[in-house]
Order: C-alpha cells, then sequence, then structure tokens
C-alpha cells in the first residue's frame, strides 16, 4: 500500500480522523482540503484550501455553491485553475505527504484537476485522501488502484481504524524514503 483513502457517509468523521493521523505523525501535508462555507447560520458551499502558501488570492475560493435545497453545484474554474495549480505545487513540495479532503462528484468535469489527482497517485509520495461515496469516475479510478488501501469509515469503526491507518501511512512513509 502507498496511498490511503477513506470513505464512508457524510459527517462519519473520515476528514478528522485524517487530520489526528497527520497531527500524531506531526506531518505537515502539502495538497488540499475542502472547508465549510456557512453565512448566518447556513451552508452556502465549500471553499478550496491549498495546504501550501500560495497568493491569497489563489486561496480559500469557493468551489462549490448551493444553489438550492439539497443542490451544489461545482465552480469548475476553482478546480481547473486553482486545483490544477495547487496540485502540481504538491507534487514538487519537499512535504513528504499529499492530502486530498476530499473527492467525488463535485470534479466529474473537470478533467485537468483529474489528471493532476492521478498524477499525484503516480509519483513518489503518499497520498491521504477522502472519497465521497458514489459511483464516479475518479473515485472508480482511484478504488481499482492496487496501490490504494481504501477504507470505510463508520461511527462504530472509527477509533478503531486510527491504529489500522497510522500502521499502514508508517509503512507508506517508510516505502518513499
Amino acid at each position: 500500500m502507498k496511498h490511503l483513502f477513506l470513505t464512508g457517509e457524510k459527517q462519519v468523521g473520515k476528514s478528522t480522523l485524517l487530520r489526528r493521523l497527520l497531527g500524531e505523525l506531526g506531518l505537515a501535508p502539502a495538497g488540499f482540503e475542502t472547508r465549510l462555507w456557512m453565512q448566518d447560520g447556513m451552508r452556502h458551499g465549500f471553499f478550496f484550501h491549498s495546504f501550501l502558501p500560495v497568493d491569497p488570492y489563489y486561496n480559500d475560493c469557493p468551489c462549490t455553491l448551493r444553489v438550492a435545497p439539497q443542490q451544489t453545484v461545482a465552480v469548475l474554474p476553482v478546480f481547473e485553475q486553482i486545483g490544477v495549480r495547487c496540485l502540481r505545487a504538491a507534487q514538487e513540495s519537499d512535504r513528504s505527504v499529499i492530502l486530498l479532503d476530499e473527492l467525488g462528484k463535485l470534479e466529474r468535469d473537470a478533467f485537468g484537476f483529474q489528471r493532476e489527482v492521478l498524477a499525484c497517485l503516480d509519483g513518489c509520495r503518499p497520498v491521504l485522501g477522502v472519497l465521497q461515496k458514489g459511483d464516479y469516475p475518479l473515485s472508480a479510478a482511484i478504488r481499482a488502484r492496487e496501490d490504494v488501501l481504501l477504507l470505510t469509515v463508520t461511527p462504530e469503526n472509527r477509533d478503531m481504524l486510527f491504529s489500522q491507518a497510522l500502521e499502514a501511512l508508517k509503512a507508506a512513509l517508510i516505502k518513499a524514503q
């Protein structure tokens, strides 16, 4: 196993588990996370946040917008321009791990972004990530890779999965050296 991805239902603790792993090992990742955009107590979408220092103009841009109850759309230029730039920088960085939190249906039309995600997986560094549940082309390509360990997080197993994921990540980091 070279890469570790978590999947599971919404709000089950996937991203929290990844942050806990990184904290346990004292790792600052390259890559990105999507951050909730709340305003006046309502969810309006998500921001795209790069872990590497970038011009503030290029960080924390809305990458999804809520357009109706239970309906969100992707802001494709954020994935195709800022996301691609972020992933290329992650591949060139000296950080020991790349974090992709999270991937799913909203990137399905962002083909340049998808190519860079796959390039990260083909690189020499371990990748940690979250895959949304569902059958999306990029998620299916990641699930099909022999170098990916995919763990399903549930409320019942998330604490138990920590030690398994920690050992897998440690082994991947040693192998990458």
